[in-house]
């Protein structure tokens, strides 16, 4: 019985050892992903891969809203919550544990809102935003840190990992070679494209699962 009652003990210690040596690996406290990903794909899925391998907590911003273009077919945001909140935080969620998700609004106005409150009360963690190359130029500019977060931004508490490393977070060549417009084709045209469809989303995602997204989006359609 005492035996047993060490080797329990000894087993809680090693896996609360490893866990504190996992965490003390992130580079930073907490990771900011903001997608309207519409439909999500592999190129979303590889920002919230490098997250949650990089950061010790993981928030990933989603927008609701519908995405209306002329010309284009319309992803509903409905579609993709119940998308997200029954097949995608599952499929992620086994896979990555650290994640975790805020629907609606602006998912780059929420990672300001954020950035400002950790600004404002000088908060010692260091904030790391998830964007391809071309987004982390287009909504975080030198002037808008300076405008909204300065002091974290002037101390090192808010890094761009697209910014300091951007040859890995380009399209096609350091993630994966899709977007939301070649997704929406791919739906569009069904009848021929729907293995792109389905091949361009990540590998953690069940096949069942990739064929419940495909069949909920493609409905709309018809």
């Amino acid at each position: 019985m005492k035996s047993k009652f060490l080797i329990e003990n000894w087993r809680s210690f090693l896996k609360e050892s490893q866990e504190k040596d996992e965490s003390y690996a992130k580079q930073y406290d907490i990771g900011l992903v903001p997608m309207s990903a519409k439909p999500f794909h592999d190129g979303h899925m590889f920002l919230i891969r490098k997250a949650s391998d990089q950061c010790k907590n993981v928030i990933v911003f989603v927008s609701i809203s519908d995405r209306k273009r002329k010309g284009e077919i319309t992803i509903f945001g409905e579609d993709m919550k119940y998308i997200w909140e029954n097949i995608l935080e599952r499929s992620i969620k086994d896979k990555y544990g650290n994640v975790k998700f805020e629907y609606g609004g602006s998912p780059v106005g929420k990672v300001y809102k954020k950035l400002q409150e950790a600004n404002e009360i000088l908060s010692d963690k260091v904030y790391s935003v998830y964007s391809d190359a071309e987004d982390t130029m287009k909504n975080y500019s030198h002037a808008a840190r300076v405008k909204y977060f300065e002091d974290l931004y002037n101390t090192g508490g808010v890094v761009f990992p697209a910014e300091e490393n951007p040859e890995s977070f380009v399209r096609g060549e350091g993630s994966p070679n899709v977007s939301g417009k070649l997704m929406r084709s791919y739906l569009s045209n069904a009848s021929e494209d729907k293995f792109l469809f389905l091949d361009s989303l990540p590998w953690e995602i069940k096949d069942e699962d990739k064929e419940e997204i495909f069949n909920i989006l493609f409905s709309r359609l018809n």
